[in-house]
Parts: structure tokens; C-alpha cells; sequence
């Protein structure tokens, strides 16, 4: 997924970043059912005064360490930051009850989930163009338009593997928003597609000319992913996809 989404010359990088994702999505998933877990890596980044009180923090230090030498300090603390929020966001969403009409569930809590700020920025490593440090007014103009996209795209190409699981289904942003909002189902799953091809126009709109290639093939191997990964099983729906094996 890396490789499709951010191209890195650089071995050394590559491995660092991919080391990185995968870790991201372990955690995402481990900090889901396990909040003391989550508490455990907010304490160990915010307070290192306390050292660390399982290993998950301990390979956070690790992998950003990895990282270091190839970003501009200011950069490093920021993509930590957009890491822990994520971390936050899984506490808050935590608090959501079984029902689908919550007050919890916000667009507040929606913007910390998911680590789409921490994964969206790893692509200024791929070019110079994208640079935070040089090119910080077009991250903070489209930043927000990128976590639009990667959330919504994600929520509509994971239905059908949420569907299958059931209890994941009954916890998903469109179908909560369906019976919150009291609308179909379809209604609010073509909401998040709207959304999601807005967002991606929204970016390439902001982009120069020399960006726009690079945020194009992201946001494009995003989907890309998604659809031939069988983590996400469309190969179930659409027999004809190449399987992405992992």
C-alpha cells in the first residue's frame, strides 16, 4: 500500500515508512478494543517522564527515531503529533454508545480517527514538491480537504468487509448516519462517495501543476488499494480483480 500510494527511492526511507504503516494499523486495531492500551501510548508520548509501560511505545520511539533523519525536526514533531491524535480519537470514539443516534459521534471525533493526518502527510517524503517545510501554506489549505477524502473513500469501500462482519457494520459512519438522520442506507453511503470525489477535487484544485501528479496517483492508489487488497473482499462481488496478496 505504501509503495502504491508514496514511491520512495530511498531503500533506507521506504523501509522506515513501511515499517511505520504497518505499525499504525496494528495499533489502530489493538487500541480499538483494548482504550488502556491507547492511554498507554498517550502517557508514553506526552509524558516521558514516565517511561514506557508496554512495548507498543517503546516501537513508536523506534520507528519515529527511523524516520528522523529524513524530515525537518518541525515536521517530525507535527507527523508525532498527527500520530497521538489518532491515538485520541480512538479514546473518544470509544465512548460512542451501541446505538447509532449518539451525540458523541461528531465531526470533531470523525477528523481525530483513522490517522489520516499522520498518513496523508507521509507523502511529502515522496518529493521535494510536497515538502511540509517549504510547501507548509499548501499542506494547511488542503490538509483538511485530505482527511475528507481518505475518510469518506475508506467508509465506502470497506461496507461490504464491515457487512460481512456485522458488529463492524453496526458501528460505521454511514450506516450510524443513516439511522441517526433517519434516511436509506444508500442515501447516506452516495453522501460519503459525493463527499469523497468533492475532497479529491478539492486537493488537485489546490495543487500546482508540478504536486498534482503526485497527489493524484495517492489518493487514486488509495482506492486502488482497497479494492484489490482481500482484507477489503471485493474480490467476493467482482470476481474479475486481481487479488492483492498480503
Amino acid at each position: 500500500m505504501r509503495a502504491l500510494m508514496v514511491p520512495i527511492a530511498d531503500d533506507a526511507l521506504a523501509l522506515a515508512l513501511d515499517r511505520i504503516w504497518v505499525f499504525t494499523t496494528n495499533a489502530d486495531d489493538v487500541c480499538c478494543h483494548d482504550p488502556a492500551e491507547a492511554e498507554a501510548i498517550l502517557r508514553a508520548g506526552a509524558l516521558p517522564e514516565q517511561g514506557a509501560s508496554s512495548p507498543n511505545p517503546r516501537y513508536i520511539r523506534h520507528m519515529f527515531n527511523e524516520v528522523a533523519p529524513f524530515c525537518d525536526p518541525t515536521f517530525l514533531a507535527v507527523f508525532k503529533t498527527f500520530f497521538h491524535n489518532a491515538i485520541t480519537g480512538v479514546l473518544m470514539e470509544a465512548e460512542f454508545t451501541p446505538e447509532a443516534s449518539d451525540e458523541v459521534d461528531s465531526d470533531f471525533v470523525r477528523v481525530f480517527n483513522g490517522f489520516s493526518q499522520f498518513c496523508f502527510t507521509a507523502l511529502q517524503f515522496a518529493d521535494p514538491c510536497l515538502s511540509a517545510r517549504h510547501h507548509r501554506a499548501f499542506w494547511s489549505a488542503a490538509l483538511s480537504s485530505c482527511v475528507a477524502f481518505l475518510n469518506d473513500v475508506n467508509d465506502v469501500l470497506s461496507f461490504y468487509k464491515e457487512a460481512v462482519h456485522g458488529e463492524d457494520f453496526l458501528a460505521s459512519r454511514i450506516y450510524r448516519r443513516s439511522v441517526s438522520e433517519d434516511i436509506p442506507y444508500l442515501a447516506a453511503y452516495r453522501r460519503s462517495l459525493d463527499s469523497g470525489l468533492a475532497a479529491y477535487r478539492r486537493v488537485l484544485d489546490l495543487a500546482t501543476d508540478e504536486q498534482r501528479p503526485h497527489l493524484d496517483r495517492y489518493m487514486t492508489a488509495f482506492a486502488y488499494f482497497h479494492f484489490h487488497c482481500r482484507r477489503y473482499r471485493w474480490h467476493d462481488i467482482y470476481p474479475g480483480l486481481t487479488p492483492i496478496d498480503i
